[in-house]
């Protein structure tokens, strides 16, 4: 029987130790690619029974080792990895938190012992009032919530690439202050059908780990934008 002690997410430590042991949620799970469309790791957000999050990280060699023995949503027991700090480069990481979970070679995924509770998902939002604060950072990625508003069709468009990409814009709103809003293709459209198959009106939407922009100055005045594409983080998550 493995007698190492759990550690709850705001014990973890940076350093050369890869005996650590957690039991957590996966509460996401997404899978970044470069220019050529090559799978690079896997991106995993952990959640532990007392709701701190951290990011975990795959890297492509160790996706055969680990990624069939994951899936979001689903509770496990995760021990012997290591725990790194983010560099002072790192930018648009998915939360505050200043660490995170390298996944590798030598770790070990287990099903729970005994019954146990861990939220299906943990935010932590940034009132739209603080949107124009949190768009002059760099440094982290926010969560959002609102009730959506003037949502438009989706709409494609050809990017400085030579792409063609979808998009689709609408309004969150607080009821005292609203910003604007674009996701992109897939989520883009999961978005539009969620809306059109959405039975309770008016429709309340979270979004989690997303960018807000300022887009232009007009006469001092800043009109701002939330940025979301899917797997939003991703490139700020990629560790080589």
């Amino acid at each position: 029987m493995d007698i190492t002690p759990y550690q709850m997410i705001s014990n973890l430590q940076p350093g050369r130790k890869n005996d650590w042991r957690l039991k957590i949620r996966v509460t996401r799970m997404w899978r970044p690619s470069n220019q050529e469309g090559e799978t690079v790791g896997i991106n995993l957000i952990f959640v532990d029974e007392l709701g701190e999050r951290i990011h975990a990280w795959i890297q492509r060699a160790y996706i055969p080792l680990l990624e069939n023995q994951l899936t979001e949503g689903e509770i496990y027991v995760i021990q012997n990895f290591v725990v790194r700090q983010y560099t002072a480069s790192t930018v648009c990481r998915c939360f505050r938190n200043d660490l995170w979970i390298h996944l590798n070679n030598i770790t070990e995924v287990l099903p729970p012992e005994g019954a146990v509770f861990i939220a299906p998902h943990v935010f932590q939002f940034t009132e739209l009032s603080d949107i124009f604060d949190a768009a002059r950072q760099t440094e982290y990625l926010i969560d959002v919530v609102g009730i959506c508003q003037l949502i438009q069709p989706v709409s494609t468009f050809t990017n400085q690439y030579n792409e063609q990409r979808t998009k689709i814009h609408f309004r969150i709103t607080d009821t005292h202050t609203s910003t604007p809003v674009v996701f992109y293709d897939e989520l883009a459209t999961a978005f539009h059908h969620a809306v059109v198959d959405a039975v309770e009106q008016p429709a309340i939407v979270i979004i989690s780990s997303c960018k807000a922009q300022c887009l232009t100055a007009v006469k001092s005045r800043t009109q701002l934008q939330v940025i979301v594409s899917i797997g939003a983080g991703e490139e700020s998550s990629r560790h080589d």
